[in-house]
């Protein structure tokens, strides 16, 4: 691919692409593109699906609130997804919560799964406005597959209905346990690693967590929730 096309935008559409086709822009992608990137009638960018691959494309028609895009030529075929990693969290506060995501998907997680724990402070969540975050942040990191956001549940629904053939590697604070990244092939196979609230978890959850996953440790200090998701992401998807 040219480093010219680097520099064009990339969005996210839930269009199929294919060769030729014409592909029609929600407003916000208009007003993105027309009111804030001053973009014309004529000028490049890339579209992706997360199925499709990644597709150079002219934009025609466009309006405040609207506008097509012409596909050209596919850039880059859609890589072959080698496994899963699941991210297993307890919802935060908004600013946080937001840094917590973007960072979650620039560094590789496919699964995002909010729970609910005892010590849970924030117990409802804005699906689409995560689901917004998530979609942007694989626009500018250059992923093309969109990872899943799953219902929020409480941690015991889900650790029942958890599908046993992926490990759940628990990040327990002050925990007897071997450190993350030296679960055998844990770099492998699926994996999913599960992070506390703030304020940790309970004994009786802690209890429960040991029998039903595979407890670990992030290491000697205590970190906050986000902090702990980047250094899990980074030790397990190097």
């Amino acid at each position: 691919m040219s480093d010219d096309y680097f520099k064009l935008p990339r969005l996210f559409t839930s269009h199929a692409l294919s060769n030729k086709g014409d592909i029609p822009l929600d407003p916000a992608q208009a007003h993105y593109l027309g009111n804030v990137l001053r973009r014309k009638a004529g000028a490049q960018i890339r579209l992706f699906n997360g199925r499709d691959g990644e597709w150079l494309g002219t934009l025609s028609n466009l309006q405040k609130k609207s506008g097509d895009v012409t596909l050209e030529k596919q850039l880059h075929e859609q890589p072959t997804q080698i496994r899963k990693l699941h991210l297993l969290f307890s919802p935060i506060k908004k600013n946080r919560m937001d840094w917590l995501i973007e960072k979650a998907v620039e560094l590789g997680a496919t699964d995002f799964h909010p729970i609910i724990t005892q010590n849970t402070e924030v117990r409802k969540i804005n699906e689409d406005r995560l689901k917004a975050q998530i979609f942007e942040a694989a626009e500018q990191c250059e992923r093309f597959e969109i990872p899943t956001l799953h219902s929020l549940e409480k941690l015991d629904k889900t650790i029942k209905n958890w599908d046993t053939s992926t490990t759940i590697l628990s990040c327990i604070e002050r925990a007897n346990a071997p450190e993350i990244q030296d679960i055998q092939n844990a770099q492998k196979s699926d994996i999913a690693f599960l992070i506390g609230p703030e304020g940790g978890f309970t004994k009786e959850e802690k209890t429960q967590l040991e029998k039903q996953t595979t407890p670990v440790t992030l290491g000697q200090t205590i970190l906050r929730c986000e902090t702990a998701v980047v250094k899990a992401l980074i030790l397990l998807n190097p």
